[in-house]
């Protein structure tokens, strides 16, 4: 059984805890981040199941940050619950019109914040797959992977290397830079990011062209196109 991993983005120490001990005691793993910046690097780094967000955080807003994750290529899936002190209805409305899925007003109590975790996955999984690489392509689940029938071809993917594989498909031989396939923050260059993102189209294009699928050409300045033979 996979276990979930929630990402606690939240700067006040004592909320944090809270958080981290009941998720932990509820079953799931945590990871915590007491800023926007350092919370966007490290959902970067490692995908959670959902993302706990408070609203009002130093270095980047929560606003800004579920915006983000919501335009984000490989990010745009993960449910988010929106954590703030401020609980009037057009708080909570301009939340979900953000892109949260849920919305927890503090002060809050931790089995709740633990009950709605559970709902909100629960409505993700049973929806998902959300992703589909092309009109012309079948997609269906295997455990954690998609497993993609392009023409006569299956590739095995991970969630991210199906949603690179959606894009380049979309515009499939343009030319497209790290911009056009991750978010970044305003003003940000790509850096560590477009880093990660070379190594990921770097398996993705090993796959389509293990199975005859095509090829992804690789440009320097982190640019790509694919040529597939589908």
């Amino acid at each position: 059984m996979t276990i979930s991993t929630v990402h606690i983005i939240e700067d006040e120490p004592l909320h944090a805890a809270l958080l981290d001990r009941a998720l932990r005691l509820a079953g799931f793993d945590t990871l915590l981040s007491p800023d926007g910046p350092s919370g966007w690097q490290a959902i970067q780094g490692r995908l959670p199941s959902l993302i706990l967000l408070d609203l009002m955080l130093p270095g980047l807003s929560g606003q800004e940050l579920c915006r983000m994750v919501r335009q984000g290529l490989a990010t745009r899936q993960i449910p988010i619950i929106m954590l703030t002190a401020v609980g009037g209805e057009p708080e909570r409305i301009a939340g979900l019109d953000m892109g949260a899925d849920d919305y927890v007003v503090k002060p809050f109590s931790p089995r709740e914040v633990v009950s709605r975790v559970r709902a909100v996955l629960r409505r993700s999984e049973s929806s998902a797959p959300e992703v589909s690489p092309a009109p012309n392509a079948s997609l269906r689940m295997q455990g954690p992977y998609f497993v993609v029938l392009l023409g006569k071809r299956e590739l095995t993917l991970s969630r991210r290397e199906t949603m690179l594989l959606d894009v380049l498909l979309g515009r499939e031989n343009t030319l497209l830079n790290a911009e056009e396939l991750i978010a970044l923050p305003v003003g940000e260059k790509p850096g560590v990011m477009a880093q990660e993102l070379d190594r990921d189209v770097r398996c993705l294009r090993r796959k389509l062209e293990n199975t005859g699928a095509g090829t992804i050409e690789m440009l320097p300045g982190f640019r790509y196109r694919l040529r597939s033979q589908v």
